[in-house]
């Protein structure tokens, strides 16, 4: 590359594309034009006439216009003369995550892939700055502010939407409550990098996995929008939810935490081991009632330990023989026994068996009935009050949540959040 910038003219096609594409953003929507004289209302003639048919045969755009809605162009991000396809691409983009209602999404769609409805609506923009000629110095500022902020939080949106994909799965357990990550290795946000990277250095995997997202300056800066930006859009339920599972997360042991989030924070290998699970389990229905958190497994009903399953295959199916000779053969035991003696079937149970942890865990994150406890008080006592206090019936167990359980809890959270 050369070290001195040198003016090269534009060439032909160069000036065309640029006439049709302007330099500035569509994000800054340069379609929208308010004009910086002021004229009286009588003087603008034939635009006035105009704009008022427009006011009455387009209501659904006069009135956005007025309230400072940027242009279709930029609720869409496409400038003019984009291609359909391109203007198609865009509106599926819009309509799974945007600052914009669905209304105004689909309104700008319908208008910009229709020739006719485009030009007119081109038409009414041309007249909408004329018509702001005759706005009062306050009116116009009011509607450049409201102009600006939405412009703002679209940029705020557009820029969530190229992050969000890679945090996907922290997103969904902050919502649950997880800690961030400044908290997690007790570091301020105006930490600098090299004092992250010292907090991290020698701590454990997670505290490493950290350190490639807060020790490097675009990740952190994108971390640090994407809280921004939970804790300005979220909503008053995701904020309640939140504050009311903080607590819960000091309660599960240290190694279900980490791997939690660890988990939360590598999506790709998150996914790969989402589809192990699910290829498993889905063939292995009958395994459920015998994996943690449930007391009995398959370990259990032959009497053996997991640990003892590990090294020569031959000394394993030794071990599994002797174990299972003298017990009485029960179609359960006859179960636990063909599974852990076959080597495939049994990498996958005892695979499945070491993340129960996570299962135990996250059974307790998400459940409500501790919650439901700590409202009446602490570790389920009654709070004092007048007469006698009536004791609280006994409540079942919950369920055992599976992991196609906490799919659907995700899902569920992910439609909330628009992801």
């Amino acid at each position: 590359m050369s070290k001195k910038n040198k003016y090269k003219p534009k060439k032909t096609e160069e000036l065309e594309k640029s006439e049709l594409e302007p330099e500035i953003s569509i994000h800054d929507d340069p379609y929208w034009k308010v004009s910086s004289l002021h004229l009286d209302m009588q003087r603008l003639g034939r635009s006035m006439i105009k704009f008022e048919h427009f006011v009455d045969e387009f209501p659904e755009w006069v009135e956005p216009l007025l309230g400072g809605i940027p242009t279709w162009y930029c609720v869409l991000g496409v400038h003019r003369g984009a291609l359909k396809e391109e203007i198609e691409e865009a509106y599926s983009k819009k309509s799974r995550f945007s600052y914009f209602t669905s209304f105004l999404i689909e309104e700008a769609y319908n208008v910009l892939t229709d020739e006719y409805l485009q030009k007119k609506y081109d038409e009414l923009l041309s007249l909408f700055e004329q018509y702001s000629k005759c706005m009062s110095a306050s009116d116009k500022k009011e509607l450049i502010d409201n102009h600006n902020e939405n412009l703002k939080c679209n940029k705020e949106f557009t820029r969530m939407s190229e992050i969000q994909p890679k945090y996907m799965k922290f997103l969904e357990i902050q919502l649950l409550g997880a800690p961030g990550l400044y908290e997690i290795i007790g570091s301020g946000k105006d930490a600098t990098i090299e004092e992250i990277r010292r907090k991290c250095e020698n701590g454990s995997e997670l505290f490493r996995k950290i350190d490639t997202i807060l020790g490097d300056p675009k990740k952190r800066d994108d971390y640090d929008f994407m809280m921004y930006f939970v804790g300005k859009y979220g909503s008053r339920q995701d904020h309640e939810q939140r504050n009311r599972k903080q607590k819960k997360w000091e309660k599960i042991d240290r190694k279900s935490f980490e791997q939690i989030i660890l988990m939360s924070l590598d999506l790709e290998d998150t996914m790969k081991e989402q589809r192990r699970m699910n290829e498993i389990i889905n063939a292995n229905q009958d395994w459920m009632k015998y994996l943690p958190p449930n007391k009995e497994t398959f370990f259990s009903i032959i009497g053996i330990d997991r640990s003892s399953l590990t090294g020569d295959k031959k000394e394993i199916e030794k071990l599994l023989r002797e174990k299972y000779r003298p017990l009485e053969k029960t179609p359960l035991v006859n179960l636990a026994y063909s599974v852990l003696k076959n080597e495939s079937q049994r990498a996958d149970y005892m695979w499945v068996f070491d993340k129960g942890h996570i299962f135990t865990a996250m059974k307790f994150i998400v459940s409500e009935e501790e919650e439901e406890v700590e409202k009446k008080g602490v570790f389920g006592k009654l709070k004092k009050g007048k007469g006698k206090q009536k004791k609280s019936p006994k409540k079942s167990p919950p369920p055992q949540i599976t992991f196609e359980d906490l799919e659907r809890i995700f899902d569920k959270l992910r439609k909330e959040m628009n992801l």
